[in-house]
């Protein structure tokens, strides 16, 4: 007699094992890619903060060197506003590629790409109110990769939760649905 995990002898995938007890479910390969997608965006939303970041801090030190005192007040708070988030958005950005590829905490995941993608978010309003403010240069510097990546990985985590929660069948389910 055969091992209810080798058909005729052979060793069957993981994939076939994993769809034939859950067949809702996505397969193995497409829940790994999304994992790694969304990670992968999230590390796309914290480099995109951390150069903003460097960026801010820059500006932040010579603001008082490049403009007269009055135009360097008006543009100094807006740097800061811009390092306060974008330092928001690599730290949380930075924990949730953490617990993102390391499968730990969903929810924990979850918050803090969240906290990542609003920070992206406040960075992107405020890119749009400063002085001078140009559309399409807030659309290219800010909202694709510090609140689209972001919003796109907190989307695909999330729904991986998701995923995984519908699929769980209690035990005492699952026996009453054998007999």
């Amino acid at each position: 007699m055969t091992s209810p995990y080798t058909r005729r002898g052979k060793p069957v995938s993981i994939n076939a094992v994993d769809s034939d007890y859950h067949r809702h479910r996505l397969d193995v390969d497409a829940r790994f890619a999304y994992i790694y997608v969304a990670g992968t965006l999230m590390m796309v939303a914290t480099a995109g903060s951390m150069v903003i970041l460097i960026l801010s801090v820059t500006a932040l030190q010579g603001v008082y060197g490049w403009y007269p005192q009055f135009v360097a007040q008006q543009w100094f708070m807006y740097d800061q506003v811009f390092t306060a988030f974008s330092f928001l958005g690599l730290v949380s950005g930075a924990l949730a590629t953490i617990l993102i590829m390391s499968k730990r905490s969903y929810r924990g995941a979850v918050a803090s790409a969240t906290v990542c993608t609003l920070s992206g978010t406040s960075i992107f309003v405020v890119s749009l109110v400063q002085p001078l403010a140009v559309l399409w240069q807030s659309v290219l510097y800010y909202l694709l990769p510090l609140f689209i990546a972001p919003l796109t990985g907190t989307l695909l985590t999330y729904l991986q939760r998701e995923e995984t929660e519908k699929s769980h069948v209690p035990p005492k389910k699952a026996e009453m649905q054998h007999k």
